[in-house]
Protein backbone atom coordinates (compact mmCIF):
# COMPACT_ATOMS: atom_id res chain seq x y z
CA UNK A 1 0.00 0.00 0.00
CA UNK A 2 1.43 3.72 -1.23
CA UNK A 3 0.78 5.12 2.61
CA UNK A 4 2.71 1.95 4.50
CA UNK A 5 5.40 2.20 1.74
CA UNK A 6 5.90 5.68 2.35
CA UNK A 7 6.08 5.62 5.89
CA UNK A 8 8.44 3.08 5.85
CA UNK A 9 10.99 5.51 4.57
CA UNK A 10 10.09 8.54 7.47
CA UNK A 11 12.46 9.47 10.25
CA UNK A 12 12.28 12.16 12.60
CA UNK A 13 11.95 13.17 16.34
CA UNK A 14 9.36 14.36 17.90
CA UNK A 15 8.77 15.63 21.96
CA UNK A 16 5.67 13.70 23.55
CA UNK A 17 4.18 14.02 27.18
CA UNK A 18 2.67 10.49 27.49
CA UNK A 19 0.59 9.00 30.34
CA UNK A 20 2.41 5.61 32.24
CA UNK A 21 -0.71 3.52 30.02
CA UNK A 22 -0.31 5.36 26.85
CA UNK A 23 2.52 5.97 23.89
CA UNK A 24 2.84 7.83 21.13
CA UNK A 25 3.45 5.41 17.63
CA UNK A 26 4.64 6.08 14.60
CA UNK A 27 3.21 2.84 12.49
CA UNK A 28 -0.26 2.01 11.74
CA UNK A 29 -1.67 -0.63 13.59
CA UNK A 30 -4.83 -2.73 13.89
CA UNK A 31 -7.70 -1.75 10.53
CA UNK A 32 -7.93 1.30 8.24
CA UNK A 33 -10.90 3.39 7.59
CA UNK A 34 -10.78 5.22 4.55
CA UNK A 35 -12.60 8.79 4.38
CA UNK A 36 -14.99 8.90 2.23
CA UNK A 37 -15.37 11.22 -0.70
CA UNK A 38 -17.74 14.30 0.62
CA UNK A 39 -15.94 17.20 -0.64
CA UNK A 40 -17.62 19.01 2.31
CA UNK A 41 -16.52 22.32 4.35
CA UNK A 42 -17.26 24.17 7.88
CA UNK A 43 -18.04 22.17 11.24
CA UNK A 44 -19.78 19.12 10.71
CA UNK A 45 -20.72 16.93 12.48
CA UNK A 46 -19.96 13.88 9.70
CA UNK A 47 -20.09 10.44 10.06
CA UNK A 48 -17.14 8.21 8.73
CA UNK A 49 -19.10 4.86 10.42
CA UNK A 50 -21.39 4.26 12.79
CA UNK A 51 -18.84 4.61 15.28
CA UNK A 52 -16.99 7.53 14.10
CA UNK A 53 -18.17 11.47 14.09
CA UNK A 54 -15.76 14.05 13.15
CA UNK A 55 -16.50 17.92 13.79
CA UNK A 56 -14.69 21.23 13.95
CA UNK A 57 -14.74 24.41 15.96
CA UNK A 58 -13.72 26.13 12.67
CA UNK A 59 -16.97 26.79 10.57
CA UNK A 60 -16.17 29.92 8.90
CA UNK A 61 -12.14 31.14 8.67
CA UNK A 62 -10.41 30.37 5.77
CA UNK A 63 -13.78 28.65 4.50
CA UNK A 64 -13.97 26.68 7.18
CA UNK A 65 -12.70 22.97 7.39
CA UNK A 66 -12.70 20.40 5.09
CA UNK A 67 -14.40 16.83 5.52
CA UNK A 68 -13.51 13.79 2.51
CA UNK A 69 -11.94 16.65 0.29
CA UNK A 70 -10.02 15.20 -2.61
CA UNK A 71 -10.15 18.27 -4.62
CA UNK A 72 -6.81 19.30 -3.95
CA UNK A 73 -4.95 20.48 -0.40
CA UNK A 74 -2.04 22.33 -0.30
CA UNK A 75 0.84 22.10 2.04
CA UNK A 76 3.14 25.03 0.43
CA UNK A 77 4.79 22.08 -1.51
CA UNK A 78 5.37 20.12 1.63
CA UNK A 79 4.18 16.80 0.61
CA UNK A 80 4.39 13.44 -1.42
CA UNK A 81 0.59 13.34 -2.20
CA UNK A 82 -1.40 14.17 -5.17
CA UNK A 83 -4.21 16.04 -3.08
CA UNK A 84 -6.31 15.16 -6.72
CA UNK A 85 -6.15 11.46 -5.62
CA UNK A 86 -6.11 11.35 -1.79
CA UNK A 87 -9.02 12.23 0.50
CA UNK A 88 -8.01 14.17 3.27
CA UNK A 89 -9.80 15.47 6.59
CA UNK A 90 -8.22 18.99 7.35
CA UNK A 91 -8.61 21.73 9.83
CA UNK A 92 -7.95 25.01 8.48
CA UNK A 93 -6.24 27.14 10.89
CA UNK A 94 -3.53 29.82 11.18
CA UNK A 95 -2.42 29.79 14.76
CA UNK A 96 -4.77 31.86 16.43
CA UNK A 97 -4.10 34.20 13.69
CA UNK A 98 -8.37 35.05 14.08
CA UNK A 99 -7.90 35.34 17.80
CA UNK A 100 -8.90 31.80 17.99
CA UNK A 101 -7.23 28.52 18.53
CA UNK A 102 -9.71 25.73 16.76
CA UNK A 103 -9.47 22.26 16.59
CA UNK A 104 -10.98 19.17 14.47
CA UNK A 105 -12.24 16.07 16.58
CA UNK A 106 -12.75 12.75 15.65
CA UNK A 107 -15.19 11.30 17.92
CA UNK A 108 -15.99 7.11 18.81
CA UNK A 109 -19.17 6.31 20.40
CA UNK A 110 -17.38 3.22 21.27
CA UNK A 111 -13.64 4.06 22.58
CA UNK A 112 -10.71 2.07 21.25
CA UNK A 113 -7.56 1.32 21.86
CA UNK A 114 -5.03 2.55 19.06
CA UNK A 115 -5.63 5.92 16.49
CA UNK A 116 -3.78 7.27 14.26
CA UNK A 117 -3.50 8.93 10.64
CA UNK A 118 -1.23 9.97 8.21
CA UNK A 119 -0.65 13.65 8.96
CA UNK A 120 0.81 16.69 7.16
CA UNK A 121 0.34 20.36 7.92
CA UNK A 122 1.87 23.86 7.00
CA UNK A 123 5.45 24.21 9.58
CA UNK A 124 5.11 27.94 9.26
CA UNK A 125 1.79 28.30 10.56
CA UNK A 126 2.28 26.06 13.43
CA UNK A 127 3.07 24.26 16.26
CA UNK A 128 0.20 21.81 15.97
CA UNK A 129 -0.64 19.67 18.37
CA UNK A 130 -2.94 16.29 18.59
CA UNK A 131 -4.31 14.68 21.71
CA UNK A 132 -5.97 11.62 22.95
CA UNK A 133 -9.00 12.01 25.62
CA UNK A 134 -11.31 9.52 27.51
CA UNK A 135 -14.94 9.60 27.84
CA UNK A 136 -14.51 11.41 30.60
CA UNK A 137 -12.66 14.34 28.80
CA UNK A 138 -9.32 12.92 30.72
CA UNK A 139 -6.12 13.80 28.54
CA UNK A 140 -4.53 10.56 28.05
CA UNK A 141 -1.66 11.52 25.55
CA UNK A 142 -0.72 14.56 23.83
CA UNK A 143 1.94 15.14 20.89
CA UNK A 144 3.30 18.86 19.38
CA UNK A 145 4.32 18.51 15.38
CA UNK A 146 6.82 20.08 13.82
CA UNK A 147 9.00 21.13 16.62
CA UNK A 148 12.14 22.33 14.79
CA UNK A 149 10.24 22.23 11.30
CA UNK A 150 10.57 18.14 11.76
CA UNK A 151 7.86 17.76 8.99
CA UNK A 152 10.26 19.48 6.33
CA UNK A 153 12.44 16.71 6.44
CA UNK A 154 9.78 14.01 6.93
CA UNK A 155 6.36 14.64 5.47
CA UNK A 156 3.36 12.58 5.57
CA UNK A 157 4.24 10.66 8.23
CA UNK A 158 2.24 8.64 10.50
CA UNK A 159 1.10 9.58 14.15
CA UNK A 160 -0.71 7.84 16.62
CA UNK A 161 -1.74 6.96 20.18
CA UNK A 162 -1.71 3.31 22.06
CA UNK A 163 -3.16 2.62 25.06
CA UNK A 164 -2.99 -0.31 27.27
CA UNK A 165 -6.99 -0.56 26.97
CA UNK A 166 -9.90 0.77 24.66
CA UNK A 167 -9.89 3.95 26.58
CA UNK A 168 -9.69 6.81 23.32
CA UNK A 169 -12.82 8.25 23.00
CA UNK A 170 -11.74 11.51 21.05
CA UNK A 171 -8.83 12.42 18.77
CA UNK A 172 -8.31 15.89 18.41
CA UNK A 173 -6.15 18.11 16.46
CA UNK A 174 -5.55 21.87 17.01
CA UNK A 175 -4.14 25.07 15.25
CA UNK A 176 -3.14 24.70 12.43
CA UNK A 177 -3.24 24.04 8.92
CA UNK A 178 -2.78 20.12 9.19
CA UNK A 179 -5.07 17.29 7.50
CA UNK A 180 -5.02 13.78 7.85
CA UNK A 181 -4.59 11.91 4.79
CA UNK A 182 -6.37 8.98 3.36
CA UNK A 183 -8.38 7.67 6.25
CA UNK A 184 -7.59 6.59 10.55
CA UNK A 185 -5.72 3.31 11.33
CA UNK A 186 -6.62 1.78 14.99
CA UNK A 187 -9.97 1.55 14.41
CA UNK A 188 -12.38 -1.47 13.44
CA UNK A 189 -13.58 -1.24 10.17
CA UNK A 190 -17.98 -1.39 9.47
CA UNK A 191 -17.13 -4.76 8.29
CA UNK A 192 -14.93 -5.73 11.64
CA UNK A 193 -17.91 -4.80 13.60
CA UNK A 194 -20.67 -7.06 12.08
CA UNK A 195 -17.53 -10.02 12.44
CA UNK A 196 -17.05 -9.29 15.80
CA UNK A 197 -21.13 -9.23 16.61
CA UNK A 198 -21.36 -12.16 14.63
CA UNK A 199 -19.24 -13.97 16.79
CA UNK A 200 -20.40 -12.86 19.96
CA UNK A 201 -23.74 -14.17 18.53
CA UNK A 202 -22.73 -17.31 17.82
CA UNK A 203 -20.67 -17.73 21.01
CA UNK A 204 -23.76 -16.99 22.98
CA UNK A 205 -25.70 -19.55 21.00
CA UNK A 206 -23.32 -21.73 21.82
CA UNK A 207 -23.63 -21.10 25.87
CA UNK A 208 -26.81 -21.49 25.69
CA UNK A 209 -27.25 -24.83 23.72
CA UNK A 210 -24.37 -26.30 26.40
CA UNK A 211 -26.81 -24.89 28.95
CA UNK A 212 -29.72 -26.45 27.73
CA UNK A 213 -27.87 -29.60 27.50
CA UNK A 214 -26.16 -29.57 30.72
CA UNK A 215 -29.36 -29.41 32.19
CA UNK A 216 -30.79 -31.93 30.32
CA UNK A 217 -28.46 -34.25 31.58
Amino acid sequence: MKIVALLAAASGVALAASSASAAVIYSPEAAYVPFPVVNATGAGPESLTSNITWTSTNASNQGGSVYGWNQGYSFLGNSNYSFGTWTVVGLNDSSGYYGVVDSMTFNFATPVKTIGAVLNWVTSQAPVTIAAYNSDGGLLDTLTLSANGVNLETPDRFYGFAEDTADISKFVLTDGYVAAIGGLYGVPEPAAWALMLVGFAGLGAALRTHRQKAAVA
